[in-house]
């Protein structure tokens, strides 16, 4: 990673460290995720905060706790110079992930 890239990551981490504390005090909330391509950054990060049920999801949108985070994470990226064109493109919150089942591995002789 080259050092401005580093020195972005930097910057978004803890951008993302203080969204990661404030998403805590939201009911359901599991923890956050995100991707990024730096030579398409900004526009290609994605920040999703994760929580345990689909209706605890609903809820924190009939709160309108997304929009609340998306503007947060633009003012903090805002704050270290890095601008979000459109921050609703940027975070999202998503249910449980599923859990796709696997075939047990047949043993060979």
């Amino acid at each position: 990673m080259s050092k401005i890239c580093q020195r972005l990551n930097d910057k978004l981490l803890a951008a993302l460290t203080i969204i990661d504390e404030e998403a805590k005090l939201v009911e359901g909330y599991s923890h956050l995720s995100h991707t990024v391509q730096f030579d398409c950054f900004p526009g290609s990060l994605l920040v999703q905060c994760h929580f345990d049920e689909d209706q605890q999801v609903r809820a924190a949108k009939g709160c309108h706790v997304e929009t609340k985070l998306q503007k947060r994470l633009h003012k903090l990226l805002l704050k270290k110079g890095i601008l979000l064109k459109e921050p609703k493109k940027n975070l999202n919150l998503q249910g449980p992930v599923p859990v796709i089942p696997t075939e047990p591995k047949a043993d060979t002789v």
